[in-house]
């Protein structure tokens, strides 16, 4: 087996969506971290440290803003980047998000142009 490219750490409530991106991640040789929403990713976040982050916007318990809102400086000062998916249209505020080092993705996406954009940010 090849050596992983990395651990990707995947906040969503969505398991369908769970499943695909980490079926697809695997397959590109990435490790794959699961979350359930924002609450128990940065619970588990205290205990790791992934490669790249990714998050849904709409969670329960805890949104994905909040959720970057908590983890940016922890984890851009680690290097790790953090991408935001959303079902929302572009919001004013999406603006504030990228310029604090977000990344955000609209879904619906190809699930390789994701992968072409975690390759590409992690090389």
């Amino acid at each position: 087996m090849s050596q992983s490219k990395g651990t990707i750490f995947i906040m969503d409530d969505d398991l369908a969506l769970q499943t695909v991106l980490e079926y697809a991640l695997r397959n590109a040789r990435y490790e794959v971290i699961l979350a359930r929403d924002g609450q128990e990713g940065i619970r588990l976040l205290e205990t790791l440290s992934p490669d790249l982050v990714i998050s849904d916007i709409m969670m329960p318990n805890m949104d994905g803003v909040e959720v970057f809102q908590h983890l940016k400086d922890r984890l851009q000062d680690l290097g790790i980047p953090i991408i935001i998916m959303t079902a929302l249209n572009r919001k004013p505020w999406f603006a504030d998000l990228e310029a604090e080092g977000a990344v955000i993705l609209q879904k619906p996406f190809e699930v390789d142009q994701l992968i072409d954009m975690i390759d590409t940010m992690l090389s």
